[in-house]
């Protein structure tokens, strides 16, 4: 069962990344140009960018609140675009604000809306946000967008982002991600344990003088006078020894430690917790039981049979 659930899995990502690489054969094609839509979004962005900076910026609670009310109001879908480029950012209320801004929209099942939502919902820094946004696609009378969060549940390689996506839908009641979330589950992860060590050789040449302590020693001094004479003195003069030297430091190689890599089986409770929520069973992180339990009657009336992950584009 698990080969079979793996290749399915499999078969649905090549189908995912096959239809990506047509659309993105036919839009190696540059489009036309449309001035009319290009003007329309430049106004739309004007627009949005002045409220911005006339309140939403402003420190006074009461400019934000006619800012976001003005926000709001916008109610043409081309306006979701603009809105996005604008307000999604650092800023959590400005992100906050468009949650609010797209949740009527995909109410109205604005596929727009209901993809930035789902994105949201899994990639937002902020707990309280990635919930709002997912209340926000409940608002939505018929079947729940959840196709980028099945996406990302099956394509993305940072384990958070997945953890994301399965709360996600869970909260939205998708059952369709089961045999996902059981795939999800448990994964083997390489992870870097060692690390390299560049090897050295230093050979250090130190050169140098060493003066010992000078001793004064009585010397005879002669010397010839006027008148043919002879003179002769006692005087005292230094004397110092001085050692020259040399020594050459060798620093031999200290060998080589190459990076080590091991597999390590990583546990998602984020995963698990989801699939308890779906399923209403708690098989902890045996994937085999999971496995097995998807095979029977029971789970069949709870759980919709698989079906490979498609992200329309467009």
């Amino acid at each position: 069962m698990h080969r079979w659930l793996t290749l399915a899995l499999t078969l649905g990502v090549v189908g995912f990344v096959a239809g990506a690489v047509r659309s993105a054969e036919e839009a190696a094609a540059p489009p036309k140009p449309d001035p009319a839509a290009e003007a329309a979004y430049l106004e739309r962005l004007k627009e949005v960018r002045l409220i911005e900076i006339r309140h939403l910026r402003a420190p006074a609670p009461a400019e934000f609140e006619k800012g976001r009310r003005q926000i709001l109001d916008l109610k043409d879908e081309k306006s979701i675009g603009p809105m996005a480029s604008v307000l999604y950012g650092p800023n959590v209320k400005y992100r906050s604000l468009l949650i609010d801004a797209l949740s009527p929209f995909a109410a109205d099942n604005s596929k727009v809306a209901q993809a930035y939502l789902q994105d949201i919902a899994v990639g937002d820094g902020s707990a309280p946000n990635r919930g709002r946004a997912v209340d926000g696609l409940k608002r939505w009378s018929g079947d729940r967008p959840t196709n980028r969060l099945m996406a990302h549940l099956a394509l993305d390689e940072v384990a958070t982002l997945r953890d994301h996506a399965a709360t996600a839908l869970a909260a939205l009641e998708e059952k369709h991600a089961v045999w996902l979330l059981v795939e999800r589950l448990v994964t083997e992860d390489v992870r870097l344990v060692g690390a390299d060590v560049w090897d050295a050789r230093a050979i250090i040449d130190i050169r140098g003088q060493m003066c010992d302590i000078p001793q004064f020693r009585h010397s005879t001094v002669t010397a010839a006078v006027p008148a043919f004479g002879i003179a002769t003195a006692t005087i005292d003069l230094p004397e110092v020894r001085v050692t020259d030297f040399k020594t050459t430091i060798g620093m031999v190689d200290k060998g080589h430690i190459a990076p080590d890599y091991q597999r390590v089986r990583t546990e998602h409770p984020e995963i698990l917790a989801a699939l308890k929520s779906l399923t209403g069973k708690d098989f902890g992180f045996n994937q085999g039981a999971w496995q097995k339990w998807l095979e029977t009657d029971e789970a069949r009336k709870i759980v919709p049979p698989w079906e490979p992950v498609v992200v329309k584009q467009g």
